[in-house]
């Protein structure tokens, strides 16, 4: 199952000594990378003003939810996950429902 993953440092980070900051980082990239290679995180960009996106695969939300846990910087940060639904089965079933609302109200003549 894919996932759309929108992380925000938190402003309580601030408050934490540069060094520390630095080696959060430092850690948070080395862990992104190591999920990039698990197949975990299938693309990831920063937006700048600093939060980050993230296309995650994960076979159910608790297992995102691990593996979010995990994330170094992870306790400074802000999380909303969204799932997300195959587009052309998503479309499919809207074209259906539609086509059953037209039964019910069908247009007058």
């Amino acid at each position: 199952m894919k996932f759309l993953v929108i992380a925000s440092v938190k402003d309580t980070a601030s408050m934490l000594p540069p060094a520390i900051v630095r080696q959060l980082l430092e850690a948070t990239a080395a862990w992104t990378n190591q999920q990039k290679k698990a197949g975990k995180i299938l693309e990831v960009y920063a937006i700048p003003g600093g939060r980050t996106i993230a296309l995650c695969e994960h076979p159910s939300a608790e297992d995102l939810d691990q593996t979010l846990i995990g994330c170094p910087i992870g306790a400074f940060t802000n999380w909303e996950v969204y799932p997300l639904a195959d587009f052309d089965e998503s479309i499919k079933a809207d074209i259906e429902s539609a086509k059953r609302a037209e039964q019910l109200f069908p247009a007058p003549k």
